[in-house]
């Protein structure tokens, strides 16, 4: 009887556990599907090599994926998130400071988000 019991009580947990692994399927899939934007979303922001439209096509894929995004990428994405709202309008202007802002907002904590939403997309995601 105890058997059946905990076996009762551990197939809902497993379910859950295993709704939770696997990358995100919602956001991976999204990501695949919109492969030519998704190449180059978790990359860096150039100025002269990346525009503003650039910046606003990875935006508009990052907000479809958004409610997807597995729970230990949550803090990588916001930051990232975060990271090309700050820098897209700077890519417009052609004032040197803009272009110096933008380097600059790529700081050690964007980078580690960057390289690990990259990471994921490339080891789960496209697996």
């Amino acid at each position: 009887m105890r058997h059946v019991r905990a076996t009762a009580l551990l197939v809902p947990a497993l379910v859950l556990a295993l709704s939770a692994c696997g990358g995100g399927d919602a956001y991976c899939s999204t990501l695949t599907d919109n492969s030519d934007v998704s190449a180059t979303v978790y990359t860096v922001v150039v100025p002269g090599m990346v525009t503003s439209e650039q910046v606003d096509e990875r935006l508009a894929l990052l907000e479809q994926v958004q409610d997807d995004v597995p729970e230990e990428l949550q803090e990588n994405f916001t930051t990232w998130q975060s990271f090309l709202e700050e820098v897209g309008p700077k890519l417009d202007s052609e004032e040197p400071e803009e272009m110096t802002a933008v380097i600059e907002a790529a700081d050690d904590e964007v980078d580690a988000a960057g390289e690990a939403l990259a990471d994921h997309y490339t080891g789960t995601c496209m697996d």
